[in-house]
């Protein structure tokens, strides 16, 4: 099916409209809702990549795959933050009914984007699980042997790149994307350019017809909006967030999975490993031996199955031990983290 017909809109109350993709179960069947939300340079075609229609059923499960503002055929918000980015979440959820809780998926970029929802609307979520996430490299947790650390474990033409999109006004960045970026997607630099850094695993994931096919349709369909939501993504995740991982905790007290191959080359594990460190009582970390930034995730049905398996068992049996009184402090605190072994 192409993407011009499986898109769908929904209007904001500013007037925007937001362009989304919807999989699994119908609104009256579903017991659960998941949003997910792409990464840097995708789009509502990614969502969960090759994600089987028969497993959400199984789990019955309502996907929606949104174009992130600017992203896609999502109109833009000039004055996007941390903040009103949450609340569009929580204003997508409401339009499409998703119920009074939900849960949510954010793939690399998009995983900032959950950070935030924890922070700014965490009534709102049921549990959020996250693939290989960006965080901030200048969160005030972080000391400067770390922060070096993360930044050697990436390519130096990423490295200078954030220190110099972090020094320059958001209209620098946007003309930067538009005429150099943009360039390099439509003639599938971009592509050549990801292969190359790729790891060994990524590399075979890559070497598949299904996954080029899809990241090269989903890289170009998230360019329809002259790169606006690259840009203010790159802006936003290399400017101060407004919040630490330890505020999180005060507020979000939910599931809060993270998986990451130990081999990606485009997200540092020692980001995740770090803020494990900072706030161990709200992450499970799921390494992933010998993974990288694609291949745990994309047309991987175990990675599938496992995410949404400890997203919602941990979810829903902390809900039933809270309503049973019978039940002992010491097996509240047990389940979740049996959980998370048996999904690893």
């Amino acid at each position: 099916m192409g993407a011009d017909q499986e898109v769908k809109f929904l209007g904001l109350p500013d007037g925007r409209r937001i362009s989304y993709r919807e999989m699994g179960v119908s609104k009256e069947t579903a017991t659960r809702s998941l949003l997910v939300l792409h990464g840097l340079a995708s789009s509502r075609l990614a969502g969960m990549p090759g994600v089987s229609e028969g497993l959400l059923r199984e789990m019955e499960v309502r996907l929606i795959a949104i174009d992130r503002p600017g992203y896609g055929l999502s109109d833009g918000n000039p004055a996007q933050t941390w903040k009103t980015a949450a609340n569009d979440i929580a204003k997508i959820a409401d339009i499409l009914e998703l119920g009074d809780k939900f849960y949510l998926l954010g793939y690399s970029c998009g995983g900032a984007f959950c950070w935030a929802a924890a922070r700014y609307i965490p009534e709102r979520i049921a549990g959020i699980a996250m693939w290989a996430p960006v965080g901030s490299y200048w969160w005030k947790g972080i000391a400067d042997s770390q922060r070096t650390a993360m930044f050697n474990a990436i390519t130096p033409r990423t490295r200078k790149f954030f220190e110099v999109v972090r020094r320059v006004p958001f209209w620098m960045v946007h003309l930067f994307v538009k005429i150099f970026i943009l360039r390099e997607i439509r003639t599938e630099k971009w592509t050549q350019n990801v292969k190359k850094t790729a790891s060994p695993a990524d590399r075979i994931h890559l070497s598949l017809s299904c996954i080029s096919d899809l990241m090269t349709r989903d890289t170009q369909e998230s360019l329809k909006q002259s790169g606006f939501g690259l840009a203010q993504d790159l802006h936003l995740i290399t400017s101060d967030w407004g919040f630490e991982p330890a505020d999180v905790t005060c507020v979000y007290h939910g599931p809060f999975h993270i998986w990451h191959g130990d081999e990606d080359s485009l997200v540092p594990i020692t980001l995740q490993r770090m803020i494990k460190n900072l706030v161990p009582q709200l992450v499970v970390l799921h390494e992933l031996p010998g993974e990288g930034h694609l291949s745990p995730f994309c047309f991987n049905e175990k990675g599938h199955r496992d995410t949404l398996t400890a997203l919602f068992w941990e979810a829903e049996a902390s809900s039933e031990l809270l309503s049973d009184d019978s039940s002992t402090e010491e097996e509240g605190r047990s389940s979740p983290q049996k959980a998370a072994e048996e999904a690893d």
